[in-house]
């Protein structure tokens, strides 16, 4: 995503001479295409071996079953995407340009529909799978310093707000900059947008990347402040 991204190798790729290594680059291009096209369930091992110009018993041979296959393609994405929205340069930024840029480059990566419908599938498999290896997990607590670095220069200048909760408005940040895009049928439905448009992408980017702005911009109310615990205000 978002400019240069290392490029990602299974442990198999990273020993194999080139010729393997280009076999194994296009069996997860071709897998890649397939589960983002059928899903997880519907995907077929024959036709990614069609489409990567190898036999099934190769396939086989590097990744044990289908659900292998399928981790180690989420894994690939999930590194490039974490690993890119990491490598961005904030520091030369005002505070509220360096949050502002922040928010639109986890927008950014879904403008590919693959990764969208990948996303779909991953956050369902999550919930019920264990991998081997995680980068989300094990690149969020760099990205919640980024986070945390933007917003202490952000009260400094006196931008944001004191009273917020990083790790609540990283999660928030994520889930309204990026959901749209694994919920396209609940955007459509409520607001009429296809994000898979242009227009329409630039349309949520905007709302979505305004909105996380708004609610931490210090000039506004902070008679709510946005942390874990807080008296609940009193209902008449």
């Amino acid at each position: 995503m978002l400019g240069k991204t290392k490029s990602i190798t299974s442990p198999i790729a990273g020993k194999a001479p080139p010729d393997k290594r280009e076999t194994l680059r296009r069996i997860a291009e071709a897998a890649r295409q397939e589960f983002a096209a059928k899903g997880l369930a519907q995907a077929r091992i024959d036709d990614i071996a069609q489409a990567a110009g190898v036999t099934k018993q190769l396939i086989y041979h590097y990744y044990h079953s289908k659900d292998e296959l399928f981790a180690y393609v989420l894994e690939q994405s999930s590194a490039e995407t974490m690993s890119g929205l990491l490598s961005i340069e904030l520091d030369h930024l005002s505070p509220r340009k360096a949050l502002q840029a922040l928010l639109e480059h986890m927008i950014h990566p879904y403008h590919d529909p693959l990764l969208s419908s990948l996303a779909q599938e991953g956050i369902r498999y999550h919930e019920s799978h264990t991998t081997p290896r995680n980068s989300f997990i094990e690149l969020a607590p760099e990205l919640k310093q980024m986070m945390r670095r933007v917003f202490d220069r952000g009260i400094e200048s006196g931008d944001f707000r004191r009273d917020v909760d990083i790790e609540l408005l990283l999660t928030a940040a994520v889930l309204a900059t990026t959901s749209a895009y694994v919920s396209r049928y609940t955007v459509s439905t409520l607001c009429g947008l296809d994000v898979s448009k242009k227009t329409d992408a630039d349309i949520w980017r905007r709302f979505s990347v305004d909105f996380v702005l708004s609610a931490v911009e210090r000039e506004r109310s902070e008679s709510h402040p946005l942390v874990k615990v807080a008296n609940e205000p009193n209902i008449v």
